[in-house]
Protein backbone atom coordinates (compact mmCIF):
# COMPACT_ATOMS: atom_id res chain seq x y z
CA UNK A 1 0.00 0.00 0.00
CA UNK A 2 1.32 3.33 -0.98
CA UNK A 3 2.47 6.38 1.32
CA UNK A 4 0.90 9.49 1.01
CA UNK A 5 3.04 12.36 2.13
CA UNK A 6 2.13 15.61 2.88
CA UNK A 7 2.95 19.14 4.40
CA UNK A 8 2.49 20.79 7.68
CA UNK A 9 -0.32 22.44 6.01
CA UNK A 10 -1.85 19.10 5.62
CA UNK A 11 -1.47 19.41 1.59
CA UNK A 12 -0.39 16.06 -0.31
CA UNK A 13 3.78 16.51 -0.87
CA UNK A 14 3.87 12.45 -2.81
CA UNK A 15 3.08 9.75 -2.82
CA UNK A 16 5.23 6.92 -2.56
CA UNK A 17 4.68 3.34 -3.74
CA UNK A 18 5.48 0.64 -2.73
CA UNK A 19 8.95 -1.26 -3.39
CA UNK A 20 10.62 1.79 -4.68
CA UNK A 21 12.19 5.14 -3.92
CA UNK A 22 10.57 8.56 -4.49
CA UNK A 23 12.75 11.43 -6.08
CA UNK A 24 10.37 14.76 -5.82
CA UNK A 25 12.19 16.63 -3.70
CA UNK A 26 15.67 16.91 -2.47
CA UNK A 27 15.50 13.95 0.22
CA UNK A 28 14.67 10.06 -1.20
CA UNK A 29 11.27 8.91 0.45
CA UNK A 30 11.18 4.71 0.49
CA UNK A 31 8.52 3.01 -0.23
CA UNK A 32 7.26 -0.24 1.33
CA UNK A 33 9.05 -3.77 1.55
CA UNK A 34 11.97 -1.65 -0.68
CA UNK A 35 15.09 -3.70 -0.04
CA UNK A 36 18.20 -1.64 0.91
CA UNK A 37 16.10 0.96 2.31
CA UNK A 38 18.58 2.04 4.87
CA UNK A 39 20.80 3.67 2.55
CA UNK A 40 18.71 6.41 1.03
CA UNK A 41 17.49 6.77 4.91
CA UNK A 42 21.15 7.03 6.18
CA UNK A 43 21.59 9.83 3.20
CA UNK A 44 18.37 12.00 4.10
CA UNK A 45 19.45 12.56 7.44
CA UNK A 46 23.50 13.46 5.97
CA UNK A 47 21.73 16.12 3.52
CA UNK A 48 19.72 17.46 6.29
CA UNK A 49 22.79 17.60 8.23
CA UNK A 50 24.76 19.31 5.62
CA UNK A 51 21.96 21.83 4.96
CA UNK A 52 22.60 20.56 1.36
CA UNK A 53 25.56 21.98 1.03
CA UNK A 54 26.73 22.35 -2.34
CA UNK A 55 27.85 25.43 -4.80
CA UNK A 56 24.28 24.98 -6.96
CA UNK A 57 21.04 25.19 -5.32
CA UNK A 58 18.77 21.92 -4.67
CA UNK A 59 17.09 21.18 -8.18
CA UNK A 60 13.53 20.20 -6.54
CA UNK A 61 13.70 22.36 -3.23
CA UNK A 62 10.44 23.10 -1.33
CA UNK A 63 9.08 25.91 0.51
CA UNK A 64 11.25 26.13 3.96
CA UNK A 65 14.17 24.13 2.57
CA UNK A 66 17.43 25.51 3.71
CA UNK A 67 20.27 25.61 1.45
CA UNK A 68 23.86 25.98 2.55
CA UNK A 69 25.47 27.61 -0.19
CA UNK A 70 29.28 26.74 -0.20
CA UNK A 71 30.58 28.71 -3.19
CA UNK A 72 34.32 30.07 -1.94
CA UNK A 73 33.25 33.53 -2.28
CA UNK A 74 29.47 33.21 -0.40
CA UNK A 75 29.26 30.24 1.65
CA UNK A 76 25.76 31.32 3.47
CA UNK A 77 23.10 30.12 4.27
CA UNK A 78 20.06 30.71 1.96
CA UNK A 79 16.05 29.42 2.27
CA UNK A 80 13.87 28.35 0.12
CA UNK A 81 10.89 30.90 0.39
CA UNK A 82 8.72 30.59 -2.20
CA UNK A 83 9.71 26.99 -3.49
CA UNK A 84 11.63 27.75 -5.93
CA UNK A 85 13.91 31.27 -5.46
CA UNK A 86 16.24 30.86 -2.19
CA UNK A 87 17.37 34.05 -0.59
CA UNK A 88 20.20 34.57 2.12
CA UNK A 89 19.57 34.63 5.76
CA UNK A 90 22.91 34.21 7.28
CA UNK A 91 24.09 37.70 6.37
CA UNK A 92 23.46 40.92 3.75
CA UNK A 93 23.96 39.55 0.23
CA UNK A 94 27.95 40.61 -0.59
CA UNK A 95 28.19 41.26 -4.60
CA UNK A 96 28.67 43.98 -6.89
CA UNK A 97 25.65 42.81 -9.11
CA UNK A 98 22.04 42.81 -7.24
CA UNK A 99 20.68 39.51 -6.07
CA UNK A 100 17.76 38.16 -8.54
CA UNK A 101 14.90 37.64 -8.19
CA UNK A 102 14.35 40.55 -5.39
CA UNK A 103 11.31 41.23 -3.28
CA UNK A 104 9.90 44.75 -1.65
CA UNK A 105 12.39 45.11 1.84
CA UNK A 106 15.21 42.63 0.42
CA UNK A 107 18.91 44.18 1.50
CA UNK A 108 21.99 43.64 -0.75
CA UNK A 109 25.35 45.02 -0.32
CA UNK A 110 26.70 46.92 -3.18
CA UNK A 111 30.36 45.79 -2.98
CA UNK A 112 31.27 48.07 -6.02
CA UNK A 113 29.80 51.32 -4.41
CA UNK A 114 30.14 49.99 -0.94
CA UNK A 115 26.77 50.71 0.21
CA UNK A 116 23.68 48.65 2.04
CA UNK A 117 20.44 48.98 -0.69
CA UNK A 118 17.13 48.06 -0.24
CA UNK A 119 14.85 47.04 -2.88
CA UNK A 120 11.82 48.98 -3.56
CA UNK A 121 9.58 46.85 -5.84
CA UNK A 122 7.28 49.35 -6.65
CA UNK A 123 9.67 51.69 -9.05
CA UNK A 124 12.12 48.49 -9.72
CA UNK A 125 14.87 49.60 -7.81
CA UNK A 126 17.67 49.14 -5.54
CA UNK A 127 17.78 52.54 -2.97
CA UNK A 128 21.16 53.80 -1.11
CA UNK A 129 19.93 55.59 1.54
CA UNK A 130 16.25 54.98 3.37
CA UNK A 131 13.81 57.70 5.03
CA UNK A 132 14.43 58.44 9.05
CA UNK A 133 11.80 58.12 11.35
CA UNK A 134 9.08 57.65 8.85
CA UNK A 135 10.20 60.53 6.69
CA UNK A 136 9.35 60.54 2.95
CA UNK A 137 12.44 61.86 1.19
CA UNK A 138 15.78 59.78 0.87
CA UNK A 139 18.94 60.23 -0.74
CA UNK A 140 20.64 57.88 -3.05
CA UNK A 141 24.46 57.48 -3.94
CA UNK A 142 24.78 55.00 -6.34
CA UNK A 143 26.35 56.14 -9.32
CA UNK A 144 24.54 56.47 -12.69
CA UNK A 145 24.91 55.45 -16.39
CA UNK A 146 25.75 57.81 -19.13
CA UNK A 147 24.57 57.04 -22.60
CA UNK A 148 28.17 55.49 -22.80
CA UNK A 149 27.25 53.44 -20.43
CA UNK A 150 29.91 54.54 -18.35
CA UNK A 151 29.03 55.08 -14.26
CA UNK A 152 29.31 58.33 -13.25
CA UNK A 153 29.44 59.64 -9.32
CA UNK A 154 25.98 61.18 -8.26
CA UNK A 155 23.66 62.21 -5.56
CA UNK A 156 20.01 61.09 -5.84
CA UNK A 157 17.33 63.25 -4.01
CA UNK A 158 14.12 61.52 -3.61
CA UNK A 159 10.69 63.22 -2.68
CA UNK A 160 8.69 60.05 -1.79
CA UNK A 161 8.93 57.52 -4.85
CA UNK A 162 10.05 60.79 -6.95
CA UNK A 163 13.35 61.63 -7.83
CA UNK A 164 13.90 65.51 -7.80
CA UNK A 165 17.28 66.82 -7.83
CA UNK A 166 20.71 65.12 -9.09
CA UNK A 167 23.93 66.02 -7.60
CA UNK A 168 26.84 65.78 -10.15
CA UNK A 169 30.46 66.47 -10.81
CA UNK A 170 29.89 65.96 -14.68
CA UNK A 171 28.29 66.96 -17.39
CA UNK A 172 26.59 63.79 -19.09
CA UNK A 173 23.46 62.78 -20.84
CA UNK A 174 21.93 59.88 -19.02
CA UNK A 175 21.53 56.37 -20.81
CA UNK A 176 18.01 56.38 -22.48
CA UNK A 177 16.98 53.20 -21.19
CA UNK A 178 17.45 54.41 -17.35
CA UNK A 179 14.21 55.58 -15.34
CA UNK A 180 16.19 58.66 -14.48
CA UNK A 181 16.57 59.31 -18.27
CA UNK A 182 12.42 60.51 -18.38
CA UNK A 183 13.24 63.46 -15.99
CA UNK A 184 16.65 63.59 -16.23
CA UNK A 185 17.95 63.48 -19.94
CA UNK A 186 21.21 65.55 -19.53
CA UNK A 187 23.07 66.19 -16.04
CA UNK A 188 25.42 69.11 -15.44
CA UNK A 189 27.82 69.97 -12.62
CA UNK A 190 26.59 71.28 -9.48
CA UNK A 191 23.12 70.68 -9.06
CA UNK A 192 20.55 69.29 -12.11
CA UNK A 193 17.01 70.07 -11.24
CA UNK A 194 14.07 68.20 -13.44
CA UNK A 195 13.69 68.38 -17.08
CA UNK A 196 16.92 71.08 -17.35
CA UNK A 197 18.86 71.41 -20.15
CA UNK A 198 22.47 71.91 -18.77
CA UNK A 199 24.15 72.68 -22.65
CA UNK A 200 21.61 75.81 -23.03
CA UNK A 201 20.84 76.42 -19.63
CA UNK A 202 17.35 76.40 -20.11
CA UNK A 203 14.44 74.52 -17.96
CA UNK A 204 11.08 72.97 -19.15
CA UNK A 205 9.17 76.02 -17.53
CA UNK A 206 11.11 79.16 -16.97
CA UNK A 207 8.36 81.11 -15.04
CA UNK A 208 7.57 80.79 -11.39
CA UNK A 209 5.86 77.67 -11.72
CA UNK A 210 8.75 76.03 -12.90
CA UNK A 211 11.76 74.14 -10.79
CA UNK A 212 13.70 76.94 -9.37
CA UNK A 213 15.97 77.20 -6.80
CA UNK A 214 14.21 79.42 -3.92
CA UNK A 215 16.02 81.44 -1.20
CA UNK A 216 16.95 85.16 -1.94
CA UNK A 217 17.45 84.31 -5.64
CA UNK A 218 13.77 84.26 -5.86
CA UNK A 219 13.39 88.01 -6.20
CA UNK A 220 15.14 87.36 -9.91
CA UNK A 221 11.35 86.46 -10.94
CA UNK A 222 11.78 90.35 -10.99
CA UNK A 223 13.66 90.22 -13.65
CA UNK A 224 11.87 87.93 -16.26
CA UNK A 225 11.81 89.21 -19.65
CA UNK A 226 9.20 91.98 -20.46
CA UNK A 227 7.56 91.85 -24.19
CA UNK A 228 8.01 95.55 -25.12
CA UNK A 229 5.79 94.72 -27.81
CA UNK A 230 2.98 94.40 -25.64
CA UNK A 231 3.72 96.86 -22.90
CA UNK A 232 6.35 99.92 -23.61
CA UNK A 233 5.91 99.70 -27.86
CA UNK A 234 4.90 103.76 -27.95
CA UNK A 235 6.83 104.52 -25.14
CA UNK A 236 10.33 106.22 -24.87
CA UNK A 237 12.63 103.70 -22.75
CA UNK A 238 15.72 105.19 -21.11
CA UNK A 239 19.08 103.46 -20.93
CA UNK A 240 20.64 103.04 -17.34
CA UNK A 241 24.41 103.01 -16.35
CA UNK A 242 25.27 101.04 -13.07
CA UNK A 243 28.20 102.58 -11.26
CA UNK A 244 29.93 99.84 -10.31
CA UNK A 245 29.87 95.75 -10.61
CA UNK A 246 29.06 94.78 -6.92
CA UNK A 247 28.74 97.06 -3.67
CA UNK A 248 26.49 99.81 -3.08
CA UNK A 249 26.12 100.73 -7.09
CA UNK A 250 24.12 103.65 -8.37
CA UNK A 251 21.94 103.78 -11.28
CA UNK A 252 22.34 106.98 -13.82
CA UNK A 253 20.84 107.81 -16.89
CA UNK A 254 20.20 110.65 -19.09
CA UNK A 255 17.73 111.85 -21.48
CA UNK A 256 19.49 111.40 -24.68
CA UNK A 257 20.77 108.06 -24.25
CA UNK A 258 17.48 106.52 -24.80
CA UNK A 259 15.37 103.29 -27.28
CA UNK A 260 11.87 104.72 -29.13
CA UNK A 261 10.08 100.95 -30.08
CA UNK A 262 8.06 102.85 -32.20
CA UNK A 263 10.47 103.44 -34.48
CA UNK A 264 13.18 100.40 -33.11
CA UNK A 265 15.64 103.86 -33.27
CA UNK A 266 18.86 103.57 -30.19
CA UNK A 267 19.63 107.53 -29.88
CA UNK A 268 23.18 108.11 -28.82
CA UNK A 269 26.06 109.96 -28.94
CA UNK A 270 29.44 108.43 -29.67
CA UNK A 271 32.33 109.75 -28.58
CA UNK A 272 34.96 107.19 -29.35
CA UNK A 273 35.11 103.56 -30.57
CA UNK A 274 38.17 101.09 -29.57
CA UNK A 275 37.98 99.84 -33.43
CA UNK A 276 38.62 101.91 -36.31
CA UNK A 277 35.81 100.40 -39.55
CA UNK A 278 32.34 99.67 -40.06
CA UNK A 279 31.65 96.03 -41.58
CA UNK A 280 28.49 93.79 -42.65
CA UNK A 281 28.57 90.09 -42.36
CA UNK A 282 28.40 88.51 -45.96
CA UNK A 283 27.56 84.87 -47.07
CA UNK A 284 31.15 83.09 -47.65
CA UNK A 285 32.11 79.84 -49.04
CA UNK A 286 35.42 78.92 -47.09
CA UNK A 287 36.89 80.37 -43.43
CA UNK A 288 38.41 83.26 -44.16
CA UNK A 289 41.21 84.82 -42.63
CA UNK A 290 41.20 88.74 -41.29
CA UNK A 291 42.63 91.03 -43.99
CA UNK A 292 41.85 88.69 -46.97
CA UNK A 293 40.75 90.35 -49.71
CA UNK A 294 37.19 88.84 -51.14
CA UNK A 295 35.10 89.47 -53.80
CA UNK A 296 31.19 87.81 -55.24
CA UNK A 297 30.68 84.94 -56.43
CA UNK A 298 31.48 81.38 -55.69
CA UNK A 299 28.84 79.43 -54.24
CA UNK A 300 27.70 81.59 -51.46
CA UNK A 301 27.70 85.37 -51.28
CA UNK A 302 31.69 86.15 -51.33
CA UNK A 303 34.62 83.93 -52.37
CA UNK A 304 38.63 84.20 -52.09
CA UNK A 305 39.36 87.34 -54.60
CA UNK A 306 41.38 85.48 -57.60
CA UNK A 307 40.92 88.05 -60.36
CA UNK A 308 43.72 91.09 -60.92
CA UNK A 309 41.36 94.56 -60.51
CA UNK A 310 38.05 92.77 -60.61
CA UNK A 311 35.51 94.96 -60.17
CA UNK A 312 33.43 92.29 -58.44
CA UNK A 313 35.23 92.84 -55.41
CA UNK A 314 33.38 92.81 -52.21
CA UNK A 315 36.69 94.02 -49.94
CA UNK A 316 38.44 93.07 -46.56
CA UNK A 317 37.87 90.54 -43.95
CA UNK A 318 37.35 93.24 -40.59
CA UNK A 319 39.89 92.29 -37.82
CA UNK A 320 37.52 93.46 -35.09
CA UNK A 321 34.95 96.08 -36.27
CA UNK A 322 33.76 99.06 -34.55
CA UNK A 323 30.32 98.58 -35.80
CA UNK A 324 29.03 95.00 -36.93
CA UNK A 325 26.11 95.46 -39.41
CA UNK A 326 23.98 91.92 -40.00
CA UNK A 327 25.51 90.69 -36.72
CA UNK A 328 23.69 87.89 -36.34
CA UNK A 329 23.35 86.56 -39.65
CA UNK A 330 26.11 84.05 -38.69
CA UNK A 331 29.05 83.20 -37.30
CA UNK A 332 32.63 84.67 -38.40
CA UNK A 333 33.53 80.96 -39.57
CA UNK A 334 30.00 81.43 -41.97
CA UNK A 335 29.60 85.08 -42.30
CA UNK A 336 32.57 87.24 -42.19
CA UNK A 337 32.48 91.14 -41.48
CA UNK A 338 33.66 92.97 -44.41
CA UNK A 339 34.75 96.17 -44.36
CA UNK A 340 32.98 99.12 -45.84
CA UNK A 341 34.61 101.96 -44.40
CA UNK A 342 37.79 103.07 -41.89
CA UNK A 343 40.95 101.45 -41.12
CA UNK A 344 41.54 97.67 -41.57
CA UNK A 345 44.71 95.15 -42.09
CA UNK A 346 45.20 94.13 -45.81
CA UNK A 347 46.99 91.28 -46.84
CA UNK A 348 49.53 92.56 -49.93
CA UNK A 349 51.44 91.90 -52.54
CA UNK A 350 53.92 94.65 -52.93
CA UNK A 351 55.77 97.02 -53.61
CA UNK A 352 53.01 99.95 -52.86
CA UNK A 353 54.07 103.33 -50.88
CA UNK A 354 51.77 105.24 -49.05
CA UNK A 355 48.77 106.60 -50.39
CA UNK A 356 48.52 104.00 -53.30
CA UNK A 357 44.95 103.15 -54.42
CA UNK A 358 44.25 99.23 -53.78
CA UNK A 359 42.95 97.01 -56.02
CA UNK A 360 42.67 92.98 -55.76
CA UNK A 361 45.64 91.31 -56.70
CA UNK A 362 45.28 88.53 -59.61
CA UNK A 363 48.76 87.19 -58.81
CA UNK A 364 48.43 86.36 -54.82
CA UNK A 365 44.83 85.47 -54.14
CA UNK A 366 42.79 86.99 -51.49
CA UNK A 367 45.84 90.12 -51.64
CA UNK A 368 45.44 93.33 -52.54
CA UNK A 369 47.90 95.40 -54.88
CA UNK A 370 48.92 98.72 -56.60
CA UNK A 371 46.12 100.05 -58.98
CA UNK A 372 47.41 100.33 -62.53
CA UNK A 373 46.35 103.13 -64.83
CA UNK A 374 44.51 100.71 -66.82
CA UNK A 375 42.46 99.37 -63.93
CA UNK A 376 38.99 100.31 -63.50
CA UNK A 377 38.35 102.98 -60.50
CA UNK A 378 35.24 100.68 -59.60
CA UNK A 379 37.37 97.61 -58.90
CA UNK A 380 39.21 99.97 -55.89
CA UNK A 381 39.40 98.58 -52.28
CA UNK A 382 40.94 101.30 -50.49
CA UNK A 383 44.15 103.37 -50.12
CA UNK A 384 47.76 102.27 -48.45
CA UNK A 385 48.62 103.84 -45.42
CA UNK A 386 52.21 101.81 -45.30
CA UNK A 387 54.84 102.00 -47.35
CA UNK A 388 55.72 97.74 -48.20
CA UNK A 389 58.46 96.88 -50.14
CA UNK A 390 56.91 93.14 -50.75
CA UNK A 391 56.67 90.68 -52.01
CA UNK A 392 53.82 89.60 -49.18
CA UNK A 393 52.80 90.55 -45.78
CA UNK A 394 49.92 92.78 -44.02
CA UNK A 395 49.69 96.67 -43.49
CA UNK A 396 46.61 99.09 -43.13
CA UNK A 397 45.00 100.10 -45.27
CA UNK A 398 42.16 103.32 -45.47
CA UNK A 399 38.53 101.43 -47.02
Amino acid sequence: MPYILTKTNGTVLTTVQDASTDNSTSLTFVGRNYSGYGRPIEENFVRLLENFSNTTKPSKPIQGQFWFDNTPTVRRMKICYDGARFKDISNVPYNSTPPLDPTTGDLWWDSLNNQIKVYDSVNNIWVASQPFGGASSSWDFSRIEDSLSIERDAISGYLGSTLSVVFSANRYNTLSSLPINARFPKISPGITLPNADPVTGSSANSTSSGFLLWGTSADALKTQKVDISETVSTTTQYITIVSGTKGSEKLYTTSTFYFEPSTNVLNATASSALYADIAERYESDAVYEPGTVLMHGGEKEVTLARLHATTAVAGIVSTKPAYMMNSDAGSDETHPFIALKGRVPCKICGPVKKGDLLVASGYKPGHATKKQDHDSSDAVIGKALQDFAGPFGVIEVKV
